[in-house]
């Protein structure tokens, strides 16, 4: 697979194909909006796994914390398909290994996917699927990989669903005049910051520089001015996960900090406490 987006034209999501398989495999299912396709993308480009197992069987996993479960019991409900398995006490996944799930799987990311590095991970996929669907009881058509050039854009759920799964929004009231006030997404491999750096465009804000992790990129937009060119996409194209309760704490923080409440004790406290909920919330690497 070439890596090579220079020259490539820029398109849009289509999930013609996944509306085409889940008619076909599951007609008595409703079938999800496009809102929740884009979502679950972007949710998937930051917590989906494609595995390819050493048998050559295939699965999809996306992993989350147990306390955010509903978020992977939504996923379940809306596909119409998969499994919600605990993990461990403090993990649980959904996941799906069925030959035919996984068909549905693939036709929502091949041609939607926007990090290079996840479209490596779907080229693999595909090519083990291929060799897969022709063998056993059932035998399936083979898949054509869809190389597509997408960025992200203020105008869809994808950058809610990428935020869900590896946004952060932080703050921190330092001293009686001090804070820091945060939004930031990191991610691994150079190939993925051209993505990270069309952010910058996106809200007119921030930087992307070279994380003290060898090899992780960060976008990050600091300052009380600066966070809140994010605030119309997000409160337009809504959070799912628990960070959902973090942006709108980190709201409020962001209105006392306009407000000069971080220098009167008593509000001050009530700031810190929830500082404290927004950066318990978050997962950053």
């Amino acid at each position: 697979m070439k890596n090579n987006m220079t020259n490539k034209n820029i398109t849009n999501f289509d999930f013609s194909s996944f509306y085409h398989k889940h008619k076909a495999y599951l007609p008595n299912s409703l079938e999800p909006s496009i809102d929740f396709l884009c979502w679950f993308v972007g949710f998937t480009e930051g917590e989906g796994s494609f595995i390819v197992n050493n048998r050559g069987d295939l699965c999809f996993v996306i992993v989350q914390s147990t306390s955010d479960i509903k978020i992977l019991y939504y996923i379940k409900e809306t596909l119409g398909f998969g499994k919600v398995i605990s993990q461990s006490l403090s993990t649980s996944r959904f996941v799906t290994q069925n030959k035919k799930e996984i068909e549905i799987i693939i036709s929502i990311f091949n041609g939607n996917l926007i990090l290079p590095s996840r479209k490596i991970k779907l080229y693999t996929f595909i090519e083990a699927f291929n060799k897969w669907a022709s063998k056993g009881r059932i035998i399936l058509d083979i898949i054509q990989f869809k190389d597509t050039f997408i960025l992200p854009s203020l105008d869809n759920y994808w950058l809610t669903g990428f935020v869900d799964g590896e946004g952060c929004f932080t703050c921190s009231i330092l001293d009686k005049k001090g804070f820091s006030f945060n939004f930031n997404i990191s991610q691994k491999g150079e190939i993925n910051k051209v993505i990270l750096e069309q952010l910058c465009k996106l809200f007119n804000s921030g930087k992307v520089s070279e994380h003290f992790y060898k090899g992780i990129y960060e976008y990050r937009i600091s300052g009380v001015k600066a966070c809140a060119n994010t605030f119309h996409y997000f409160d337009k194209f809504t959070l799912l996960t628990k960070k959902s309760l973090s942006y709108i704490l980190w709201k409020e923080v962001h209105k006392d900090l306009l407000e000069k409440n971080h220098l009167i004790f008593e509000k001050r406290l009530k700031m810190i406490e929830k500082t404290r909920i927004i950066n318990n919330n978050k997962k950053c690497k």
